[in-house]
């Protein structure tokens, strides 16, 4: 068949795209407009139907990529998937791995709470096993000058709230880094101050954020 003959064959509803050249020439200027309107939207709406049929043959094709995937990553109760294996692996190491679970909250003390002007950070720090620590980091200035001496970058515009992020994560890397040179109890019985941090930091360089 044609492509032309396909074309007019494919809707079972009559259309007026191939019609003579004679008929279009006798109508009217408003007939004509009307005309190419018809001839030009129903083109395109064929057009838009391909698209749509071609689209959910896509979209068929990776919701069956994503079960696939899906049933690789499977549940911890089924040892061949991949969450089976990742269970099976944590239960061996779950002595090792508890080791360094802990949590970090960065806090705010005011000497005068109705003005709250110069605000002093404290660090509170939670091992695995419930004990905790807390750690008085200084005043707000202290905190960016000892953050300057680190990243060789300025912090005098950077608000509490970030300061207080920047803070969690030099004390992180700090602590697990820490942990793995020694362990929980010589934390605990040991002083961590900002400029003892900061020192080793200095000293370790970018290797930390391998921490």
């Amino acid at each position: 068949m044609s492509s032309v003959l396909k074309y007019r064959s494919q809707s079972e509803i009559f259309f007026l795209d191939y019609l003579p050249d004679e008929f279009f020439m006798n109508l009217s200027e408003k007939e004509r407009i009307n005309f190419r309107e018809l001839r030009e939207n129903h083109k395109l709406i064929e057009k838009s139907k391909d698209r749509i049929s071609s689209l959910k043959d896509e979209i068929k094709f990776k919701m069956e990529q994503i079960k696939k995937i899906e049933q690789q990553i499977g549940s911890p109760n089924k040892q061949s998937s991949q969450k089976g294996k990742l269970s099976k692996a944590n239960f061996f190491l779950k002595e090792l791995i508890q080791i360094y679970h802990f949590s970090i909250s960065v806090g705010l003390r005011y000497h005068n709470i109705k003005t709250k002007n110069k605000p002093k950070f404290y660090i509170r720090v939670k091992a695995y096993n419930g004990t905790y620590k807390n750690i008085y980091i200084g005043g707000e200035n202290d905190v960016k000058k000892i953050l300057l001496s680190i990243y060789n970058s300025s912090f005098t515009d950077i608000n509490l709230n970030d300061l207080k992020e920047e803070l969690k994560l030099l004390y992180t890397v700090y602590i697990r880094y820490f942990v793995w040179k020694n362990n929980w109890e010589m934390f605990f019985s040991t002083k961590h101050t900002l400029k003892k941090v900061a020192l080793w930091s200095n000293q370790i360089g970018s290797e930390k954020f391998r921490w």
